[in-house]
This record gives structure tokens, C-alpha cells and sequence, in this order.
């Protein structure tokens, strides 16, 4: 069994990545591994301010859900990130939460990861700005690896997922994690 966290930045409850990021978890969860969904628009994080408090004393002092996720990651075996894609990148609220993992990032090392996108475009290719964000990421963690992605391409409306070929390729890839 796995621990499986994924990280959902969507601000609709019911939009595209949001309801790909469930069918991941399904998926794996139907395999026996734990899955913890842990939502960004319910757990607002601020904005870093760069002033490096967490280098010195090992995590940020702004008292948000940072660190209590920071830790859920640390110690799950499988992350993943899903963000609709905004001017062909991460939402903010994905970017936002990347630029805080400053305080753990050299904490965060060993694991598979995943990365879930959605897009009203109907090209893979709208999406790449996104995966290079968060290729950025992965350059500054120890030894995580980019297992798979989701391209939820053609999604514009919430519900647009349940008649596209995403909804499945989600769940499949969680189920083989």
C-alpha cells in the first residue's frame, strides 16, 4: 500500500482538474493505497515573502496549512498536483504553494509524482508551460520523479471531463501508480 497525496489548486469545487484529480484517487484506491485529496482553495496559503526564516528554523513562520502539507508530503510515497491551466501555466494558487515549498523542499525527496492538468485548449501542447513549472520544481527536490501526466485537453465547462477520454486516463494512472 502507498500513501498518496494529491494536491488540488482548482477554485472550482466541481471543475475539470478537480474532477480528474478524483478519478486518480479512485484509481488508486481501488489498488488498496491511502488517498488524501488536500484542496489549496480550502486551505488558502499566503504568499512567500522571501525573507528565509524557514532555511534558518526548518519551516515557515506564517501561520497558514503550509507546513502541516509540507509534512503530509514529506512523508506520503506518491504525490500529485492538479491545476487547471491558465495563460499555458499552473493557476496561482499551484505556483503560490510551489514558491512556499522553499521551507521543506530539501525534505521532500524519494517519491513518484504526478502532475494533473486541465485545458480549454484543445492541444497537449497547452499544457507544456505548465509542466515546465512544475519541471522547475522537480529540479530542486531530491530524487522525485515524474512518473505520468495527465492531459485534460478540451475541457472548458464544468463537466466538460465525464464525455473525455482524461476522466479514464486518470483513474487508470492512479490505479498504476
Amino acid at each position: 500500500m502507498k500513501k498518496v497525496i494529491i494536491i488540488t489548486s482548482s477554485y472550482r469545487d466541481n471543475g475539470n482538474s478537480n474532477t480528474l484529480a478524483k478519478a486518480f484517487k479512485e484509481g488508486a484506491e481501488s489498488v488498496g493505497n491511502q488517498v488524501e485529496i488536500i484542496s489549496l482553495k480550502q486551505n488558502h496559503i499566503a504568499p512567500c515573502i522571501g525573507c528565509c526564516y524557514c532555511q534558518v528554523h526548518g519551516e515557515c513562520f506564517m501561520k497558514d496549512k503550509l507546513n502541516e502539507i509540507l509534512n503530509k508530503i514529506i512523508a506520503c510515497d506518491v504525490f500529485v498536483f492538479a491545476s487547471p491551466t491558465y495563460y499555458y501555466s499552473v493557476n496561482g494558487n499551484l505556483k503560490n504553494f510551489i514558491d512556499r515549498t522553499f521551507a521543506k523542499f530539501k525534505k521532500i525527496k524519494n517519491k513518484n509524482f504526478y502532475y494533473i492538468g486541465s485545458s480549454s485548449d484543445t492541444s497537449k501542447a497547452s499544457i507544456d508551460g505548465a509542466i515546465q513549472t512544475v519541471g522547475g520544481f522537480l529540479k530542486c527536490v531530491e530524487n522525485v520523479k515524474l512518473k505520468g501526466i495527465v492531459y485534460g485537453i478540451g475541457l472548458t465547462d464544468e463537466g466538460d471531463t465525464k464525455y473525455s477520454k482524461s476522466l479514464k486516463e486518470s483513474y487508470e494512472m492512479g490505479k498504476n501508480i
